[in-house]
């Protein structure tokens, strides 16, 4: 058994709680009961501007520590590079296309931030990595992550689509996972898509596990980058990342 934080809502402020429980697979995808439906309660609900510290908090908690470069990079040890991470997600709420999953008891289970692209863009990545200071941690995942962007090319290889949802992040709380939250969340956005006009769903993977989680919700991989090979002008490979993270992937939902 292992001790856990949860982050919990009431009156629009975040407390915090003990709980006991067995930690399960990382990232929030774990597996569902053999039914194929949750095995708890919950609820998806839209995240407004008064959840914005909440689920910072819940970000940093459940994501930021764990995910794989900012642990290869040591990120968080930075706190201009942590500050960037933080506004850079909490910047997705103004557009009012993201979840969170919350339970009976007002638990936040989950959360899925999302964005829309559109083909005739400027890419909102290059004013990430402009704005960065030169040494800055932030900025070479920013960096990493516009490669990723422009070498996939989605736009080129689907001609006809014109307008894609991309899932920015997509975590669960490790009290919760294994319940079927990471693919409510999902669907949502599904719903979400159809609605905005969108016939596609994009995700950038950098985590083996949510690779894998999105393989398994019919997504397909139209791009992979070896971290091996992604070095810096002097040869010396940037993210050394740790197993099993050894790729970043481009997966898409035709929908």
């Amino acid at each position: 058994m292992k001790m856990e934080t949860l982050i919990k809502i009431k009156n629009g402020f975040a407390s915090l709680e003990l709980q006991s429980y067995y930690k399960m697979d990382k990232f929030g995808f774990g597996k569902m009961d053999d039914t194929n439906k949750p095995l708890c309660s919950y609820s998806i609900v839209p995240i407004t501007s008064d959840d914005k510290e909440t689920v910072a908090a819940f970000l940093r908690q459940f994501f930021f520590r764990d995910e794989p470069l900012n642990v290869a990079i040591q990120l968080l040890e930075e706190t201009d590079s942590a500050t960037k991470l933080k506004n850079y997600c909490i910047g997705y709420l103004q557009y009012g296309m993201t979840f969170m999953a919350l339970s009976k008891t007002g638990d936040i289970m989950g959360v899925i931030l999302n964005n829309i692209m559109h083909r005739d863009d400027v890419e909102e990545d290059d004013d990430d990595v402009g704005t960065c200071n030169e040494n800055s941690k932030f900025k070479e995942i920013a960096m990493l992550l516009d490669k990723i962007k422009r070498e996939a090319d989605v736009f080129t290889h689907y001609p006809t689509v014109d307008r894609i949802l991309e899932i920015k992040i997509v975590t669960v709380n490790e009290a919760y996972r294994g319940q079927g939250v990471c693919k409510a969340l999902v669907d949502k956005t599904k719903e979400l898509a159809l609605e905005k006009g969108c016939k596609m769903i994009y995700v950038e993977c950098t985590s083996h596990f949510s690779a894998k989680a999105v393989e398994r919700l019919g997504f397909k991989c139209i791009y992979s980058l070896d971290y091996a090979d992604y070095a810096n002008e002097q040869g010396e490979i940037v993210f050394k990342t740790q197993s099993p993270h050894k790729h970043a992937k481009v997966f898409v939902l035709l929908l």
